[in-house]
């Protein structure tokens, strides 16, 4: 069980970008770690994914049940979870457990009185996760597909920044590339190159437009 973590995270580069806009306050600021601690751990160094695993947990500690938080420690359980010295049903069941994390900050969204963009943040890397698994074991792409559609009808879309609108349209091109949807694939792949023509995505669903058939 391999997942390729590192191409499909690259969203979380441009994220760290895009987002420190709004990191003032000390709680944003605290998130900003998680992310390039989270990040430099989709490289899938067993080290990198315990430092970030340990930053999270101590952030947890001290905002217990934060949507935001428990979305990165979901995620970086299931990156726990493929790591190559362990059993199979161990990491299976890692990954597992990170899922249900991620589940629960879901849940508890609706009700969250943070930042809007926070918001849309724990929801894209739960869609990232989720469309990153192997569908056949672990069943999320249509979960995934569903969020990155809410995500795409945001009413608050057209305020964010443009590398995030882009990443969730690279969101939406996998999606529809995993669930063989060829139209829907290269209309978000398009949209994405559209979007942010000089960015990492726009770059990516750039070169990713040459390969496809006419």
């Amino acid at each position: 069980m391999k997942f390729l973590w590192r191409p499909a995270f690259l969203f979380l580069a441009l994220f760290i970008s895009t987002t420190s806009s709004y990191a003032s306050t000390p709680f944003e600021k605290e998130i900003e770690a998680v992310r390039e601690a989270y990040l430099i751990a989709t490289d899938g160094d067993e080290r990198d994914v315990r430092r970030a695993s340990k930053i999270i947990r101590q952030l947890d500690k001290k905002h217990p049940d934060n949507p935001l938080i428990l979305t990165y420690k979901g995620g970086a359980l299931s990156l726990r979870g493929k790591g190559i010295g362990k059993r199979p049903l161990d990491r299976m069941r890692e990954t597992e457990e990170g899922l249900n994390i991620i589940d629960r900050a879901l849940r508890r969204l609706p009700t969250y009185r943070g930042d809007y963009l926070e918001v849309v943040e724990a929801q894209l890397v739960a869609t990232y996760v989720f469309i990153n698994l192997p569908d056949a074991i672990f069943h999320r792409l249509r979960e995934g597909s569903h969020l990155v559609k809410e995500l795409l009808n945001h009413p608050r879309f057209a305020e964010m920044p443009v590398g995030l609108q882009a990443a969730i349209y690279y969101a939406a091109a996998i999606a529809a590339e995993k669930s063989r949807q060829p139209v829907l694939h290269r209309q978000y792949l398009e949209l994405t190159l559209e979007t942010d023509p000089t960015g990492k995505n726009g770059r990516k669903a750039e070169l990713q437009l040459l390969k496809l058939p006419d």
